[in-house]
């Protein structure tokens, strides 16, 4: 069973590195595999749609996830059990909500065994001394039930996407993500779209004429797009630019598309 790993640490500094460490050492020859760790800073939304997305496509393993704003409160840390067979751990904060999603809950435990803790446990960096050990330890075969005791699914915390609004004449949505490209992913699925050719699009304050296309060579260099992406959500860019840049748009910005 490999062992994923997903962060907001950044690749700048040692904290990934010493998280793979702390796997290897528990669980040596573990095949690890990277998620990303430039994901924005405490952003949990995103860090759960980035863990959701990646399940979605790999095989059984177990799933490490930290983007912990909350590191050294009174939160949980969890490990939770899937009906697939992988066991997703992290920070209960919402981050695993998504991926539990698609892999269908079927125990979790609150991570409270020290003995499958790095000692001393710092108050800011449990990826290191609480999360990172749990996972070593359940890929080389630990039962979840050695780290504490379970928990309902209704007792794990989640994050809430929001959802689009759709009325007779417009669907009212959101940025949900902000890629490095400056693609703007909303969260209106593509199914809800129209199949026109151009669709008014309001977004940071105006209303522009969008193309609706399959692929970014379809419009010219610099020309916005509406195209249905890898998720199957809507998203707007700039072939060949940068969209949220073009716009002055942000995550959570309004998303207006008239019908």
């Amino acid at each position: 069973m490999f062992i994923s790993l997903l962060s907001d640490f950044g690749l700048d500094q040692e904290f990934v590195g010493v998280c793979k460490a702390v796997l290897l050492l528990i669980c040596p020859g573990a095949d690890i595999v990277d998620i990303c760790h430039n994901s924005h800073v405490f952003d949990i939304e995103e860090g759960a749609l980035m863990l959701k997305n990646f399940v979605k496509y790999s095989p059984v393993g177990v799933h490490l996830a930290v983007v912990d704003p909350g590191v050294g409160t009174e939160r949980r840390g969890i490990a939770v059990e899937t009906e697939r067979g992988d066991i997703l751990v992290g920070p209960d904060n919402g981050i695993l909500t998504e991926a539990i999603d698609v892999l269908k809950f079927r125990n979790a435990v609150a991570l409270e065994n020290q003995q499958y803790m790095l000692h001393p446990v710092s108050y800011s960096f449990h990826g290191r001394d609480i999360f990172a050990p749990a996972a070593g330890y359940l890929a080389k075969g630990i039962s979840l039930s050695e780290f504490g005791p379970f928990l309902a699914h209704n007792d794990l915390s989640v994050v809430q996407i929001p959802l689009p609004q759709e009325s007779e004449t417009e669907i009212r949505g959101i940025v949900l993500r902000v890629d490095r490209f400056g693609n703007l992913q909303t969260n209106i699925p593509a199914w809800m779209v129209p199949q026109e050719e151009r669709i008014p699009v309001e977004i940071g304050g105006e209303i522009i004429n969008v193309r609706h296309a399959r692929t970014f060579g379809e419009v010219s260099p610099g020309e916005l797009l509406l195209y249905e992406d890898s998720d199957g959500m809507v998203t707007l860019s700039q072939n060949k630019g940068d969209a949220a840049r073009f716009l002055d748009v942000k995550k959570k910005a309004l998303v207006v598309l008239s019908k």
